[in-house]
């Protein structure tokens, strides 16, 4: 089993700066007009609520935000400063060397190949050179690209990937504490579907139950 938890334990990751994808809020979009489990009440209930009230120091790039639909941005500006900060590139590409080399090193990977003004990949590529320039260690994502390029650009070297697993175990183990397992049979249900790719990559446990077994030496 690989965990980021590995290196920081999921209550020291709490207290550390998080710079989130957007696709962390968006579980499921895609079926949320035919499946009431994707609903946005639930995904807020299930991990939009957890995480907010779990991390200190939340940062979203504004090309993130801006990805996101009325909802969810609704949701995030109900948190913002100090606990969620709302980031620019503040005119650094083409003025700062440091950044531009770091963007065009991430935007020119053959995973991405994203052109500036396009939409596509557009969030993750001015998140992950906004991290790396900044020294922000932790990077959540459930994106497969994302992981991947973190291990393929020497420009992220420091920048660890929070995969969706751990996203999942730290909103169980939020309504475990709360000794409310009303949302159990739901999150068995999320790690199946959503965190297939990554259960493969990382070799996780399969089921829940057995992940959140393994990983008790790495919550502190």
């Amino acid at each position: 089993m690989i965990s980021p938890l590995e290196k920081i334990s999921l209550e020291a990751l709490f207290k550390q700066p998080v710079m989130f994808d957007a696709n962390i809020f968006m579980v499921g979009i895609e079926n949320r007009p035919s499946d009431p489990n994707c609903a946005f009440e639930n995904i807020e209930k299930l991990f939009l609520i957890p995480v907010f009230e779990s991390f200190s120091n939340i940062i979203i790039h504004e090309k993130v935000y801006g990805e996101l639909d009325e909802e969810t941005k609704k949701f995030i500006d109900t948190y913002q400063n100090p606990k969620v900060q709302i980031v620019t590139e503040n005119g650094l590409y083409g003025t700062d060397p440091l950044y531009t080399v770091i963007f065009n090193a991430i935007a020119d990977h053959e995973r991405v190949k994203y052109t500036r003004g396009h939409s596509k990949n557009q969030g993750e590529v001015y998140s992950l050179a906004y991290a790396a320039y900044n020294k922000i260690s932790y990077f959540s994502s459930k994106e497969i690209m994302v992981d991947l390029l973190a291990k393929d650009l020497p420009e992220l070297r420091d920048v660890e990937i929070i995969t969706f697993d751990v996203i999942v175990l730290l909103s169980y183990l939020y309504y475990m504490k709360r000794k409310d397992v009303s949302n159990n049979k739901a999150f068995k249900s999320v790690y199946k579907r959503f965190c297939e790719d990554v259960i493969k990559r990382h070799r996780l446990p399969g089921t829940l139950s057995e992940y959140v077994k393994e990983s008790i030496p790495y919550i502190g």
